[in-house]
């Protein structure tokens, strides 16, 4: 099981290459109440500062069902916390200072936009086809974001419950987020 959570870790790691091919100057879309995210500089410098571990605190942990402490972990360029789920998983929060969710090339077998507290967010079920997962993008600036990783047994293919078990990490962990 680590080694899929790993390499599904990498993988969306990999996938940050991507570019869309678009040309022009960029601008940023006018925003009515902080919902999409900038690309503040103070918030990006506060993300930095903020550790993965500190994401959940042992009450959020507890209540999630995950088992303390948090491990912290550096995948690709994602500095994260990953804890155990009690008889079910893994819960991964991983911090990417240098990359926004349009850096990333989010594939699964379904992909929508939602958002998480006041910011824009991306949910990926089954990433890559692994129907054991699904990850939570929230985007913190235009070009920092925060994952959030729910794992099921790798013999599960309860989708719906890891991105029950996401979404409820992520909504504990955005209101931290700067």
């Amino acid at each position: 099981m680590k080694r899929i959570l790993i390499a599904t870790l990498i993988g969306l790691s990999a996938l940050t290459a991507a570019c869309t091919g678009t040309t022009g100057n960029p601008t940023p879309a006018p925003t009515t109440g902080g919902g999409t995210p900038t690309s503040d500089s103070n918030a990006s410098s506060r993300l930095k500062s903020i550790k993965p571990c500190d994401l959940l605190t042992g009450s959020d942990a507890t209540g999630l069902g995950l088992e303390l402490p948090g491990e912290a972990e550096k995948v690709a360029t994602s500095d994260g916390c990953s804890w155990k789920v009690t008889g079910n998983g893994r819960l991964r929060a991983g911090i990417r200072t240098e990359s926004g969710i349009k850096d990333l090339n989010l594939q699964g077998d379904k992909v929508s936009e939602i958002k998480v507290g006041k910011y824009d967010a991306t949910k990926v079920e089954a990433p890559d086809g692994a129907k054991s997962q699904c990850t939570i993008v929230i985007g913190v600036t235009e070009k920092s974001s925060v994952a959030v990783i729910a794992t099921l047994n790798l013999s599960s293919e309860d989708t719906a419950a890891a991105c029950q078990r996401a979404s409820k990490a992520a909504d504990l962990i955005a209101p931290k987020l700067p």
